[in-house]
């Protein structure tokens, strides 16, 4: 698994239909996903960022900015789908919750027959792909929560979590945010099919909805092909600014831009893998 599509799908995941009462709620995310350093310096524990990105809640929709991407993903539940554009390349396109499912299906199915012709391999590195790519399908976790601290664990083997959790004043925001995040993690394995299958990520979200807690700092630590460790830091504020506003009013235009073309899916997904491709050589 190449480390620049594990990131992107902590970047997309980490940052939900909404019941009637979570849609009337408006707040913000703000999140940075870095690196952290191996062997940090006294005084110098900043990692390096590897993205930026601004999740505003407002009137029944999600508006989620990956400022490194240039890309804004609008979460629709009353219409069951994500619009997206991309302002560097003036390209958009929709996608709704049943195709998603649907992909995620095909997915599932041929890592599943992937997996098995590996273990029946007589070679070790393609029984240890194998292995990490069934967790994926079927994590299971050692959970522990700790509720004077708000520390949330999911350990195991070859994949964990380790969150910093925070309470909230708004009791729906839990489900609303948990909800966005379920989808947008399948969304983003749909996008970038190398990243982490959505399975461990919402075994997570499980747990945060049970707690009816909110993460404030995210570490996931992989250790599949190649070791990995990356730290999400997401800022709440329950209230929205005027430039908040400004900015959904500015997507909002920007989806009816006569100037975006209009894609299927896979064109816009084929547009961006490969700027991907490009920009990872």
């Amino acid at each position: 698994m190449k480390r620049s599509s594990v990131i992107l799908g902590l970047i997309l995941a980490a940052v939900v239909g909404l019941n009637s009462a979570a849609s009337a709620q408006q707040f913000r995310v703000y999140t940075e996903v870095s690196v952290p350093p191996q062997n940090p310096e006294p005084g110098k524990m900043q990692g390096e960022v590897v993205a930026r990105s601004l999740t505003i809640f407002h009137a029944g929709r999600v508006f989620d900015w990956l400022k490194t991407a240039g890309e804004v993903t609008i979460f629709e539940p009353a219409h069951q789908r994500f619009v997206i554009f991309n302002g560097r390349k003036l390209i958009k396109t929709t996608i709704d919750f049943k195709e998603i499912d649907r992909m995620l299906a095909s997915a599932r199915d041929e890592t599943s027959n992937h997996a098995e012709r590996l273990l029946n391999r007589d070679d070790r590195d393609a029984k240890t792909i194998a292995t990490s790519l069934q967790f994926q399908l079927n994590p299971k976790f050692e959970h522990s929560f700790q509720q004077q601290s708000l520390m949330l664990d999911l350990d195991s083997p070859k994949l964990e979590y380790h969150v910093n959790c925070g309470t909230t004043p708004i009791p729906e925001a839990v489900e609303a945010y948990m909800e966005y995040a379920d989808w947008t993690a399948k969304l983003n394995h749909v996008m970038h099919p190398r990243s982490l299958y959505p399975a461990p990520r919402m075994k997570l979200n499980e747990s945060l909805r049970k707690h009816k807690v909110l993460p404030v700092k995210v570490q996931l630590r992989v250790d599949f092909d190649q070791p990995l460790h990356l730290q999400a830091d997401h800022r709440f504020a329950w209230q929205l600014e005027k430039i908040d506003r400004q900015s959904i009013q500015h997507w909002e235009n920007k989806v009816g831009d006569p100037s975006f073309k209009n894609l299927t899916f896979r064109d816009y997904q084929k547009a961006i893998l490969n700027e991907t491709a490009q920009a990872a050589r």
